[in-house]
């Protein structure tokens, strides 16, 4: 077997026979993979730590025909903190559940790695809303995936007077009078949650949570965003339904 080395966050941990699990860990080097960890759920496992959730860690494994085997692993960063939170590691976990399903795809995306390690360290080092990480991260995710938003102008006609809104199934925005010849579903859009999204999609990864919203603004934020990224990934997000199980779907500053 190939002996490589890679560094990674641990997205998915899932109990397999008595004291074995897999991993589901996302790479810069190999994208997302899956890794069979011998040994490390009995009581004094020593790589148990390190391969926990919410862990970024550098992994030494084989690499077999079909599959990785942990042979040794060491804590670069973790978010374990994020679990004192009960509002943070709900929204957490759907974090890297969008990620990994994201990561699905055969797309090279260098930038979704750090991306999610930012909001994650958005969330417990920085102590940001959860309010302003998850649109903010919706968005971005989308825009890696490959569906970001034309925020420009009226798709239509260019230009158009008036406050345009957002046509979800496009992903542009459309002026008043251009909406009676255009049908789709439309998302009221103000000016500062436009301003927000353009920022979103067009700031400095490390920049990305770097903004301020009012309350009315962050809740149209959410929900645009939500219903933008869902749109495109053609998928439901359990991690999801459990975090609005718990919070709704009301967004504040």
């Amino acid at each position: 077997m190939e002996h490589i080395t890679a560094k990674g966050l641990v997205i998915r941990e899932t109990p397999f026979g008595e004291a074995d699990c897999y991993i589901t860990v996302l790479t810069e080097q190999l994208g997302k993979i899956e890794v069979l960890c011998r040994g490390v759920r009995r009581k004094k496992g020593r790589l148990a730590n390190a391969v926990r959730v919410f862990c970024y860690s550098e992994l030494t494994l084989y690499a077999g025909r079909n599959r990785y085997t942990l042979n040794d692993a060491s804590v670069e960063m973790q978010f374990w903190r994020i679990t004192e939170d009960i509002e943070k590691c709900a929204l957490a976990y759907y974090l890297v559940q969008a990620a990994g399903l994201v990561a699905d795809s055969d797309a090279n995306m260098p930038e979704l790695l750090p991306t999610l390690l930012r909001a994650l360290y958005a969330l417990e080092k920085q102590n940001r809303s959860v309010h302003l990480v998850k649109p903010a991260f919706e968005l971005r995710l989308a825009c890696l995936a490959g569906y970001q938003p034309d925020l420009s102008a009226c798709a239509v006609c260019g230009g158009g007077e008036g406050q345009p809104s957002f046509l979800l199934e496009e992903g542009v925005l459309v002026c008043p009078s251009c909406r009676t010849r255009v049908g789709g579903t439309y998302l009221p859009l103000s000016g500062g949650t436009l301003e927000a999204m353009r920022y979103i999609v067009s700031c400095e990864g490390k920049r990305l949570f770097a903004f301020t919203m009012n309350a009315e603004t962050a809740k149209q934020l959410g929900t645009i965003c939500e219903r933008h990224l869902l749109y495109h990934l053609g998928q439901k997000c359990s991690a999801l339904d459990f975090y609005h199980s718990l919070f709704g779907k009301t967004g504040k500053a």
